[in-house]
């Protein structure tokens, strides 16, 4: 594996890849670690709730006869209520096959939902990791463009000596030598003067990572420097931010109030604490924000 030999080309997209997949399970990690689940039931992880309600959208709390009070995915059969809500609904796992009687939303079983629409948290996750690794790699691409701006014009028979010369340049040699017969007069230079733009890219990126963070109820205005921020502006951001936690919070509590209701349980759902959050969450705050200190 360790001796293929790729082409820019390849690299490059190799790149673009390990940005995006990197972008994205962190920031997937944050989002499956908002929420704090107490009084579960035995066997019952709340990694599993919140891995469901990532990827799917909603999820089923019910009893299995054998096993007990359990959380799966689920199936809808096409059955709706006047509320357009399903009714009759089955659970989905995986090496599993549930023998119980019919499931009816509402009635013994619940289902747990994202949001008010149940929909995926992925997507959007996945919006905000593209645009970040596409920044990121147009940075990673503005910085080498620093190293070599040139284009050279030169003939077949001059361009071996000018690479040597180039990559005597790039191993840092005091003195370049060159043949005598090597006429500099015959080689044409074009200075590309590629512009410092990455400064820019990375405001930008602690833009769309702080957007990432209002979607998911966040509070992110004291990543910027203290000076910049007005109160104002503290206000506007804690309201967004409420605002979203709110959407998936509230459809977490009613979930559990039915829950509480239909099996004597005491389950309970709160979001955590900034600094509960993963490790993953501080390590990508100091990537956005590294080069980002010094600027007015």
């Amino acid at each position: 594996m360790y001796d293929t030999i790729l082409s820019y080309k390849d690299m490059a997209k190799r790149a673009n890849d390990i940005a995006f997949t990197d972008y994205y399970f962190r920031l997937m990690l944050i989002a499956r670690a908002l929420f704090k689940w107490e009084n579960l039931p035995n066997g019952i992880d709340e990694k599993w709730i919140e891995s469901y309600l990532y990827c799917e959208g909603k999820c089923l709390f019910y009893n299995d006869p054998t096993i007990g009070l359990m959380v799966a995915k689920l199936a809808e059969d096409g059955t709706l209520n006047y509320y357009d809500e399903p009714t009759k609904v089955k659970p989905v796992a995986t090496n599993y096959i549930y023998e119980g009687k019919q499931l009816i939303n509402n009635n013994n079983c619940v289902i747990i939902r994202n949001n008010d629409l149940m929909l995926p948290t992925a997507p959007t996750i996945r919006l905000y990791a593209y645009d970040l690794a596409t920044i990121k790699r147009t940075i990673d691409v503005n910085i080498s463009a620093q190293k070599t701006p040139i284009v050279v014009r030169c003939s077949d028979k001059q361009k071996l000596s000018f690479k040597q010369a180039i990559n005597q340049r790039a191993d840092n040699e005091p003195v370049i030598y060159a043949d005598k017969n090597f006429d500099l007069s015959q080689i044409q230079i074009l200075d590309l003067k590629p512009p410092v733009v990455f400064d820019k890219l990375q405001i930008q990126k602690h833009a769309i990572w702080n957007e990432c963070m209002t979607f998911l109820g966040i509070n992110n205005a004291n990543m910027d420097k203290r000076e910049r921020v007005v109160t104002d502006e503290v206000q506007a951001n804690d309201e967004q931010v409420r605002a979203s936690e709110d959407v998936m919070l509230k459809a977490r509590e009613k979930a559990c109030e039915l829950i509480n209701g239909m099996f004597g349980t005491d389950i309970r759902v709160h979001r955590r604490k900034l600094a509960e959050l993963p490790g993953e969450f501080i390590d990508m705050v100091k990537d956005i924000n590294y080069n980002g200190e010094g600027e007015e």
